[in-house]
């Protein structure tokens, strides 16, 4: 007997990073372990190591106005995701607490007409925008499934254009001793990008398809790395749980682990436990793909990157194996995860 779960079909994909101008470019880089770490800030003594961060390769001038160097950023990438007026684009922008210029103080409505002049090219009236940080991603394809299943739309868009390399960005990460630099050998590398992923009910007629999402799970955690509390991943247990069920899948089938892990100790801390108490089938290793590692932390858009790196892992056959939990932490309370799968019936 086979049973088909009800789907998302990833049918398209794009990235803009410090290591590649497409997604595919972004995951080879990232395959191959390449790296583009360079110095963010004037070297303060002159032994000391400067602070590092992962930068997309630009004019300097093209960063001076931080709020239209990330508008343009989603607009590059999403020209890779060829938008029409049946596709609803589910926007992740940088989370309320960081005060990024380009959402702060202006309404959802002005900032998505501000995109979709740059684009050209007019969107679904049903596209919004998500301001829960990467993890938002999880609520997006939630969002898109009711879209889909209503016949709203063909297609939707999700994902984000986020940089950590401001600097009350870096100011904060370094204050509160979260990132990598001058005697601090555990932490993460700020980056920037942009990535998005597209979905659809039906699955794309091009010879080699995608993985498809089967599975969704959200959860809040109180201990957020915002909080200053260690947390023991209880919002990840519960997200977890929420998405095998509705992938409708055994703990035991996860072949491999993606997400937007960033090196930094409570990120270190919460996985760690999350995973203790998630993964119970004895296995001798559980293999973990963080593309943090090559591009840095793309803050709101490392969401979408963490599932395009894992859809294409299992696409590219050069996956642990056809099943994956991709794990999405916001800096916030937010926690998510999504099951992807091979996109092929099961077995029953």
């Amino acid at each position: 007997m086979s049973t088909m779960v009800s789907s998302l079909h990833i049918v398209g994909q794009a990235a803009l990073t410090s290591i590649g101008l497409d997604a595919a470019q972004t995951c080879a880089a990232i395959r191959a372990k390449i790296k583009r770490f360079t110095p963010v800030e004037a070297q303060l003594l002159e032994h000391e190591e400067p602070q590092v961060g992962a930068q997309v390769a630009a004019d300097r001038r093209l960063r001076i106005d931080e709020r239209q160097w990330l508008l343009n950023l989603a607009a590059a990438a999403l020209v890779q995701c060829s938008p029409r007026s049946d596709c609803a684009l589910i926007w992740q922008v940088p989370e309320p607490s960081r005060a990024h210029p380009l959402s702060a103080g202006i309404e959802d409505d002005a900032l998505l007409a501000e995109l979709v002049a740059l684009l050209g090219v007019p969107l679904s009236a049903h596209s919004r925008v998500i301001h829960s940080g990467a993890a938002g991603l999880v609520e997006g394809l939630a969002i898109a499934r009711e879209l889909l299943d209503a016949g709203e739309v063909a297609r939707c868009i999700l994902g984000g254009a986020d940089s950590l390399l401001r600097k009350p960005d870096l100011d904060r990460l370094a204050r509160e001793q979260r990132s990598l630099g001058p005697g601090r050998s555990q932490g993460m590398v700020p980056g920037e990008g942009a990535a998005f992923v597209v979905v659809a009910r039906s699955p794309s007629e091009e010879p080699s398809l995608r993985p498809a999402i089967r599975g969704l799970g959200l959860g809040f955690e109180r201990k957020s790395v915002l909080s200053r509390e260690p947390s023991v991943g209880d919002a990840f247990v519960q997200a977890f749980e929420a998405a095998i069920q509705d992938a409708e899948l055994e703990e035991a089938e996860i072949d491999f682990v993606a997400g937007n892990f960033n090196g930094e100790r409570y990120d270190a801390w919460e996985t760690t436990h999350a995973h203790a108490r998630c993964y119970r089938t004895r296995r001798e290793r559980l293999p973990t793909l963080w593309p943090a590692r090559s591009t840095g932390d793309m803050g709101a858009a490392g969401g979408a990157m963490a599932l395009i790196a894992a859809s294409e892992a299992i696409a590219g056959d050069y996956a642990a194996g056809p099943n994956a939990t991709v794990e999405l932490r916001s800096e916030g309370e937010l926690r998510g995860v999504v099951v992807v799968c091979a996109d092929r019936v099961r077995s029953a």
